[in-house]
């Protein structure tokens, strides 16, 4: 695995406020700010955004340094790298704000759709199926016995003068590692759909010292 970099901002509302950070889109757009040399190029950082009392957090996984942006005060940033070990262990507890969704061939009346459609999961045990099929793909299995399903806030946002919806679910329990090299790749390029709007960002805690 390269050097990945870790950063975390924290702002108040009224600073949020004065950078236009009003919903996902925006954090979308501005935090581009941070990577200059990256105009025009794809995205390859993930991001998470949490609402905090007072304020939000902003976490920023990246494998390149980012920059601090002007809108963002330099008190709220804080950045570090990640050790080449940090993914190497083989438990975790996680926590992941998902997307999750599923492909449907018929709308809200049951009339059969030319092309299919995603909607939102939002039934526990089709969600548990779901995180079951992503952590096969992304080589680790949950346990799910310790798994939590907390529903979050439906985020809101206007991208070029049009409305989106994006329905959120948060993850929280424990994991095994069952084949590192996919678990590293889960583990910096996100899980599930909408990552370029702050879903998919595995956060991790190891639970062993191997």
């Amino acid at each position: 695995m390269s050097t990945y970099t870790l950063t975390k901002i924290e702002i108040d509302h009224e600073a949020a406020f004065k950078a236009g950070l009003r919903d996902s889109y925006d954090w979308h757009q501005k935090i581009w700010q941070a990577f200059p040399a990256m105009d025009g190029q794809a995205r390859d950082f993930l991001t998470r955004l949490d609402t905090l009392d007072g304020g939000f957090r902003l976490l920023l996984l990246s494998p390149s340094q980012p920059t601090r942006p002007d809108w963002c005060p330099e008190n709220a940033w804080e950045s570090k790298p990640i050790g080449d070990t940090f993914l190497r262990h083989s438990h975790y507890r996680f926590s992941l704000q998902a997307n999750p969704t599923k492909k449907v061939r018929s709308d809200k009346n049951g009339k059969l759709l030319r092309n299919s459609r995603r909607v939102p999961i939002v039934n526990r045990d089709d969600l548990i199926i779901w995180l079951q099929r992503k952590a096969e793909q992304g080589g680790f299995t949950i346990n799910t016995d310790t798994i939590r399903t907390v529903p979050r806030p439906r985020q809101t946002f206007i991208k070029k003068g049009k409305a989106g919806l994006h329905v959120a679910t948060e993850f929280i329990g424990e994991l095994r590692v069952n084949d590192t090299d996919l678990f590293q790749k889960a583990a910096t390029q996100g899980i599930g759909p909408a990552k370029a709007f702050g879903f998919g960002m595995l956060c991790l805690v190891p639970l062993t010292t191997d």
